[in-house]
């Protein structure tokens, strides 16, 4: 039976509600006071003070619900602290001192002291039966309002039906879920649970409900969501029946075994790597990244589409021995499309499905101790497949529960492998992939998800790359202070330049032929005014003045350089320290750009810029690289490492104009692979028109992009342009939509609820039809949406606009589109006014043509039914 509940002592609390039950919602008695409080009028005074009074500001509940009964009557107030004791007998994720808590100060505004010695307050009544989730105590104003109605429409019934509806479960229910406010709302499922603990499970979510139908009928779960709450309610009587005739009256669907049938559990995947195949350059620094607590996210190939985000992956190392288990972690991303990991089918358009895998524990097997294939085939769970000729195959529950015992049983490695100072280079094909579709559909968070695959922590870098990471923003002048300042103040030029400072920018600045030149020019450039060594032109120099040089031609620092240079000394004692001492930081191998109408090829790639002449007192022009040509520079000398170029809204600039040359560079099989020193290897480069450089796009460098439908469709693209992408369309998905509490629905503040699924869903069925699906609402403009107000704000601030932009103005085509053309006024969000002349001007002697006016409805003004009548039909 359903009353059982082997987590709380269910008896004290179900004597005490069949008290409440006689006492209060029969006999209209106080609970814990003399004399009437479950009353008529009562009842209806909590219903206009509260249920028709919403209070949707910010404050806290109760702070809201005193301002609300501020001119109650001392009895409606107690009636209000009883109503919170029947609201909150159910929680168990209430302690019981803060539920009397509460019902002690509600009661306290009536003017009275609360009476003492209440036995329907003591722990053992007041404990719980089970968690409401939090969910329950967010809307816990919707949840009171659907008791004080509920009560209310109860005690107006006839004597003879209320007597029946306490007797009879199944009507009972069928009349509670026939009121017009008894959608939505948790009390439902708890009330009908504390009157019929025979019949009723203790379950306070309709969602919980459906998945143990759902797994024990073995049905789709879609499918058993559109069934009314009375026929899971009937199916779960069904299931527990069944259950207790095989194993007894002992059954509680929160517990084991029960509970793991039904309440997914993460899911257990195993993924291969065949050396022979595919060669993990990194692998032996990606295991030191590992093993020193650094983050380590792999992509890898999936043959599944089921894998979910923190799912639990394993990775079997397969092909050549020795065999066996030799990496765990989690799902973080996926499952996508992206270009083959082999070279020669990704040139071919070869896509296969990947996951982004969060790698906990890496091991060599040559060197650690690992789960061998033997030892899995001796596991013997589940006639579990070890071996499998592809990546991605799930490990079934016991499998996997027993193989994660085995895997946490291992030696931890302790030994690090040694790092090279050379690290093999990166051969991944490059990807360029822009992601399509309607304004909030997730376009641009696409993007940005995968911004922590192009960023690494300054503790996993080698002392070389945490160098070059530091010199990256620094100018000439710059580093050659801080060689200056490192090598005690006092050098020579040959000296400076073979500095390791020195020697970092030089390698990003691989198109400077002279560099001599470049490290004298800047001392000269920034040599004290009076020195008597330097014979460089006054006006050729700018300040800090803070070099200057002996008559054996040593340089030294001078002038106020402890002062003017105080962030480049800082800059030396932090590289001094070293990436493993300097805390967590993020090293950016990206760059995000947006491009519009005026974004142009000089931007992007190089142009002539002004800059201020030596003297001051005029301009001079040169050529300066744009975001795309200085990111290409890092990649260049950079192989081991992947880059990206993140363009938003790639769509709105004149993207012919702005690449230039690069349609051609940009292209898979053209790109330029170059080695550890810039060296072109392989690939393309032609001459830039402005520096006259040889310019290549890096084979290590993804582009990524976005672009928006409603301001232009890909068909309109550049042929060239989208030859040479991948394309990926993202469309409204209404299941993103979480609502209130996961299932998209948000209380409407009167009792109800609305479906923000349906009506994205309606809106958008509506602008396809006017228009185009390129046009559409995505997803977005609702995902943060949780209550009423939200909506409001949503249509009136951004779902409006967008329509006006959508439909150029046309405002009968927008009233389409909410389905006010036939609605009433009062449930119009748009509403269409007729005015004649004489209304606007007055009489007039000539005759002029009436004209319709368009008025927004105010955002207060928008009611639920307004919101409702979108996508249900009115009667």
């Amino acid at each position: 039976m359903s009353r059982y509940n082997p987590a709380h002592n269910a008896t004290p609390i179900f004597s005490a509600f069949d008290q409440w039950k006689q006492d209060c919602l029969i006999g209209g008695q106080s609970l814990f006071a003399v004399g009437p409080r479950w009353t008529a009028d009562l009842l209806d005074e909590l219903r206009q003070r509260f249920v028709e009074s919403p209070d949707e500001s910010p404050a806290v509940f109760l702070e809201k619900l005193k301002g609300q009964l501020a001119e109650a009557s001392p009895e409606a107030i107690q009636l209000m602290a009883e109503m919170l004791w029947v609201l909150m007998l159910f929680q168990s994720n209430v302690s019981a001192s803060k539920k009397r808590e509460n019902i002690e100060i509600v009661w306290s505004w009536s003017g009275s002291d609360f009476p003492v010695a209440q036995p329907l307050m003591a722990d053992e009544v007041i404990s719980g039966l089970g968690s409401a989730g939090q969910g329950f105590n967010r809307y816990r104003a919707d949840e009171l309002a659907w008791l004080i109605r509920m009560v209310d429409a109860f005690k107006k019934l006839p004597q003879g039906q209320r007597e029946q509806y306490l007797r009879e479960p199944w009507q009972c229910a069928e009349w509670l879920d026939a009121q017009p406010w008894a959608r939505g709302r948790q009390m439902r499922h708890i009330l009908l649970h504390l009157l019929f603990p025979e019949t009723f499970e203790r379950m306070a979510s309709p969602n919980d409900k459906a998945a143990v139908v759902a797994t024990f009928k073995e049905l789709p779960l879609a499918t058993v969501k559109t069934w009314s709450l009375i026929e899971l309610d009937q199916s779960l009587l069904a299931i527990r029946q069944a259950e207790e005739s095989s194993v007894g009256p002992e059954v509680d669907f929160y517990e084991s075994p029960w509970l793991e049938r039904w309440r997914p559990q993460p899911g257990s995947w195993l993924f291969s790597w065949n050396p022979s195949r595919y060669a993990w350059s990194q692998f032996a620094q990606d295991r030191q990244k590992v093993l020193e607590g650094g983050e380590l996210i792999i992509r890898w190939s999936c043959a599944s589409g089921k894998v979910k985000v923190g799912d639990t992956a394993f990775l079997l190392h397969t092909g050549v021995a020795p065999k066996g288990i030799i990496a765990c972690g989690s799902i973080v991303n996926g499952p996508y499309q992206d270009a083959h990991w082999d070279e020669a089918k990704a040139a071919q358009g070869g896509i296969l499905d990947y996951v982004d895998i969060h790698i906990t524990d890496l091991r060599d097997p040559q060197l650690d101790s690992f789960v061998s294939l033997s030892e899995l085939e001796a596991l013997g769970a589940d006639n579990q497949e070890w071996n499998p000729q592809s990546s991605g195959i799930e490990v079934k529950h016991k499998a996997a529960a027993a193989l994660m015992k085995r895997w946490s049983a291992l030696a931890k490695p302790t030994v690090p492998v040694p790092l090279h100072s050379s690290k093999p280079l990166i051969v991944e094909p490059a990807r360029n992939l822009i992601f399509f579709g309607p304004p909030g559909t997730g376009k641009t968070h696409s993007l940005k998800k995968r911004v922590p695959k192009y960023e690494d922590s300054s503790s996993s870098l080698t002392e070389v790359e945490w160098i070059e990471s530091s010199l990256i923003d620094t100018t000439w002048w710059q580093v050659v202070f801080m060689a200056l300042y490192e090598l005690g103040g006092k050098a020579t030029v040959t000296q400076l330049m073979a500095h390791r400072y020195f020697v970092a920018k030089a390698k990003f600045r691989s198109g400077n032929s002279n560099l001599r030149a470049t490290c004298w020019g800047s001392l000269q450039e920034h040599s004290l005014l009076d020195s008597t060594t330097v014979m460089t032109d006054m006006r050729a120099r700018r300040a800090p003045y803070v070099f200057d040089k002996d008559s054996a031609g040593s340089w030294f620092l001078a002038g106020d350089w402890e002062e003017s240079c105080a962030e480049w000394v800082e800059r030396v004692e932090l590289i001094k320290k070293g990436p493993k001492t300097t805390g967590e930081q993020r090293i950016r191998r990206y760059e995000f750009v947006t491009f519009h109408q005026s974004y142009s090829y000089e931007d992007f790639i190089e142009g002539i810029r002004p800059e201020p002449s030596a003297d001051g007192l005029g301009v001079t022009y040169a050529v300066k690289p744009g975001v795309f040509k200085r990111l290409c520079e890092r990649a260049k000398l950079d192989p081991q490492h992947r880059y990206a170029i993140f363009i938003d809204e790639i769509n709105r600039g004149n993207v012919a104009k702005i690449l230039g040359e690069l349609i051609t560079l940009i292209e898979v099989d053209k790109r330029a692979h170059y080695d550890s020193d810039g060296l072109l290897l392989d690939g393309m480069e032609l001459t830039l028109p402005y520096s006259g450089e040889h310019f290549g796009v890096p084979r290590n460098l993804d582009i990524y992009g976005s672009m928006n439908t409603a301001d232009r469709s890909i068909a309109l693209l550049d042929a060239a342009l989208r030859r040479r992408f991948q394309f990926r369309e993202l469309m409204p998905d209404s299941l993103v939509i979480s609502g209130a509490q996961g299932d998209g629905y948000i209380p409407d503040g009167e009792g109800g609820v609305l479906n923000l699924r349906a009506l994205l869903d309606t809106l958008n069925r509506r602008i396809s039809y006017l228009l185009h699906r390129d046009q559409t609402i995505g997803h977005a403009f609702f995902t943060r949406v949780r209550d009423m107000q939200g909506l409001r704000g949503v249509l009136c601030r951004e779902v409006i606009p967008l329509l006006q932009e959508t439909f150029y103005n046309d405002w009968q085509r927008i009233r389409l589109i909410f389905g006010d053309v036939k609605a009433p006024l009062e449930l119009q969000i748009v509403r269409e006014f007729t005015d004649s002349a004489i209304d606007v001007f007055g009489e007039l002697e000539d005759s002029l043509p009436e004209t319709q006016r368009f008025q927004i409805c105010a955002p207060d003004e928008i009611t639920p039914e307004a919101v409702r009548k979108i996508y249900e039909p009115l009667v």
